[in-house]
């Protein structure tokens, strides 16, 4: 399967000194964009390249609102890269482009023409969690004409001290979180379940997890859960937004103390460090 990823020029607007920048100067950006097509192949080489775009193509001007995080001075609200999914009827498979997380707008091209385009922009860590979201659907594009779009994202909560796929004794079971505090957050298990319901911190008996101002985060320690897989999704009340993480849990009742991981300000398995910790 071919895998397209469509590099966009990125177009600030920079105003103060001289004259606004004009359509025209838009236009002379739109004209210097390059596409850079990445092409990957199950179980071997490329073995040639293959543009978004066939047929009729059209240019989008997406512009993104709401793109600062809570807190870019820590790793977990830090913006590095924007990722843009584009996809709909007559796009097989769907066209990505990514531009830099400084950047507030960008330009795509190679689009094929058509109504309703749905895209969705992401803002991504340097721990490569989601932490930003938005989406615009029932998008035209038509050949000739530069499609603007605006996308408002929203604040992804997300787990800091526990991976997808970590392995981990359920006596040290915490959850760490990140996110805008503005928003109240839960830890839910199961989210797929009807049943699913958030759970307590064994010391307050709360769902709702409590977000430092200052720095967007908090933790939640749960009863003991019993030893498995299990998967945990943190939930933004408001929004819906959420992330999602499946472990492991081994039985750590036995005499042999288990580590307790802490984020501190380190998300990925290899930056976490190992602190005593008594059971809860």
């Amino acid at each position: 399967m071919w895998k397209t990823l469509t590099k966009i020029v990125i177009a600030r607007s920079r105003r103060g000194r001289g004259n606004p920048r004009s359509s025209w100067d838009c236009f002379a950006l739109l004209a210097m964009t390059i596409s850079f097509f990445i092409l990957s192949a199950c179980g071997g080489a490329p073995s040639g390249s293959q543009s978004a775009c066939t047929g009729a193509c059209g240019v989008m001007k997406l512009v993104v609102k709401g793109s600062k995080s809570f807190n870019p001075n820590i790793n977990h609200g830090k913006i590095v890269t924007y990722r843009v999914t584009i996809s709909g009827e007559g796009i097989d498979q769907s066209i990505v482009a990514e531009f830099d997380g400084t950047a507030t707008e960008g330009v795509i091209e190679g689009i094929p023409t058509g109504g309703g385009r749905q895209i969705v922009v992401e803002a991504i860590n340097p721990n490569d969690a989601i932490i930003r979201q938005g989406e615009k659907g029932d998008v035209t594009v038509e050949g000739g004409r530069v499609a603007e779009v605006e996308v408002t994202l929203e604040s992804v909560p997300i787990f800091t001290n526990i991976a997808d796929g970590n392995s981990l004794d359920n006596t040290r079971l915490i959850f760490q979180i990140f996110s805008d505090p503005q928003n109240p957050v839960v830890v839910v298990e199961d989210a797929t379940s009807a049943e699913a319901s958030a759970l307590a911190d064994v010391s307050t008996q709360t769902t709702e997890i409590n977000l430092d101002v200052s720095t967007g985060l908090g933790k939640l320690a749960p009863v003991l859960q019993p030893a498995g897989q299990h998967k945990y999704t943190v939930r933004n009340i408001n929004t819906g937004r959420s992330s999602t993480v499946t472990v492991g849990l081994m039985d750590g009742t036995k005499r042999k103390g288990a580590p307790f991981f802490a984020a501190g300000d380190h998300g990925s398995p290899s930056a976490r460090r190992r602190v005593s910790c008594g059971t809860h």
